[in-house]
């Protein structure tokens, strides 16, 4: 099976179950997506590891899955804003962690990468809920656009620039990415956006264009940006688990700096 073919299969079954969990509940949503998250940041702080890093894996792994929890619970339970106070001291606890490590002489670093991969990968997904409870009851419309915007991003970036692509776009951190692709990228975004308000409704035509504009600019800089960790890190892919695309975080590397900003245009507008 060729590589294309490969990267065909893949994402068929991957998207496939996401599209099926999130459909089905909110719970079976929040279990995929939570599981997403915990490999996304393994596999990050696994390529720290690998690169002579340290970080406390243990300690960003949980307090990122009570951190998603803690955010799920609150919009499906109704749970008490008070518990959210207990998110600064778990937070906090970071900082004892370099006094019983093995390997001292790199703690603030280590302190500091352990944090990131919080930042980087946990806050986003966490964000998810906010969407998908935007209305008060959850609704996978909204959240099943974003994701169909950032897929049909990729898609049309990778053709597009197969067929046309000639200008690099960002070529001392990627360059096989070229503007050609991107533009490509950015213009399928759009049509899957009209799809979505012919299909769905749930907001206005505009509103669903400026979702998919937003996506696919922020989409594609997220990609810039975890190419420059590879680049950074001397890696290509940041993982094998999925094949014929790399990682977990190869694939979501665009979700995860467009869902800060779709999350905040969306709460803006609505």
């Amino acid at each position: 099976m060729n590589n294309l073919a490969l990267r065909i299969v893949t994402a068929l079954i991957g998207v496939g179950a996401i599209i099926a969990a999130t459909v089905l509940s909110p719970w079976a949503f929040a279990i995929v997506f939570a599981l997403i998250m915990l490999l996304t940041l393994k596999e990050f702080y696994g390529l720290e590891k690998n690169s002579g890093n340290h970080p406390y894996e243990v300690w960003g792994l949980t307090f990122s899955l009570i951190l998603y929890a803690l955010m799920f619970c609150y919009f499906q339970l109704e749970l008490s804003t008070k518990l959210f106070w207990l998110l600064p001291a778990l937070f906090a606890t970071v900082l004892i962690y370099p006094l019983q490590a093995i390997k001292k002489s790199h703690a603030i670093n280590c302190t500091a990468l352990s944090t990131f991969g919080v930042v980087y990968i946990a806050i986003p997904f966490s964000l998810l809920h906010s969407i998908g409870f935007l209305g008060g009851t959850y609704s996978y419309v909204l959240i099943l656009g974003i994701l169909f915007l950032q897929w049909a991003n990729d898609t049309g970036a990778y053709f597009a620039g197969k067929t046309f692509g000639k200008r690099k776009l960002f070529e001392r951190v990627s360059p096989n990415k070229t503007w050609e692709g991107s533009i490509g990228g950015f213009l399928l975004s759009l049509v899957i956006a009209y799809g979505f308000y012919e299909l769905f409704g749930e907001i206005g035509l505009m509103e669903w264009l400026g979702l998919g504009a937003i996506t696919a600019i922020f989409g594609t800089l997220g990609d810039l940006t975890e190419s420059l960790f590879k680049r950074t890190l001397a890696i290509k892919d940041s993982g094998s688990i999925l094949p014929g695309h790399g990682g977990f975080l190869d694939r979501f590397d665009g979700l995860l700096l467009s869902l800060p900003f779709t999350t905040a245009y969306l709460h803006l507008i609505l």
